[in-house]
């Protein structure tokens, strides 16, 4: 699909938080009603949300806002990263209050609580989905584009660094 391998490892890393996205439909937004605290699936894709945002989201967003966004903006491509990074500020919070929000459900168990989490899991979903979407139909096949070899090994390193 892409030449380079820059796009193909952010192409996986979006593969997997689609993923991600497909267990948050199945565990939390098709549930209606709270599961125990302890209930195993839950207890997984909680720790996953968590653990996705803290880390691999993170370090996803942040490679692109301090190293491909500058590549792009020197080539005249500002205009993707500064929407790119304004989604990426929405999401970031988004994340914070999910983890609010699974903390509160620990802590009290109860509809309101499981409700908070439905809606902001919900709300996150579909913005993740959204960005997703824009980054593989606009920005990997424009770096996919723009890259040479050296700047793709460059960028590569970078990213796994």
């Amino acid at each position: 699909m892409f030449r380079r391998s820059l796009p193909r490892l952010l192409h996986d890393d979006h593969l997997t938080t689609m993923s991600l996205l497909d267990r948050i439909d199945a565990v939390v937004l098709a549930r209606r009603t709270p599961p125990a605290v302890d209930d195993a699936e839950f207890a997984a894709v909680a720790r996953r949300i968590e653990t996705t945002f803290a880390d691999e989201v993170e370090r996803h967003f942040g490679f692109e806002e301090d190293a491909l966004f500058p590549f792009l903006t020197e080539r005249g491509e500002a205009d993707i990263g500064m929407v790119l990074s304004e989604e990426h500020a929405i999401i970031r919070e988004a994340g914070a209050d999910i983890a609010g929000a699974l903390a509160a459900y620990r802590a009290t168990p109860d509809a309101a609580t499981w409700t908070a989490v439905r809606r902001l899991c919900g709300e996150m979903a579909e913005r993740m989905a959204n960005h997703i979407q824009k980054e593989e139909m606009a920005l990997l096949p424009l770096i996919d584009e723009w890259l040479d070899d050296g700047s793709d090994s460059d960028l590569v390193a970078r990213l796994l660094a």
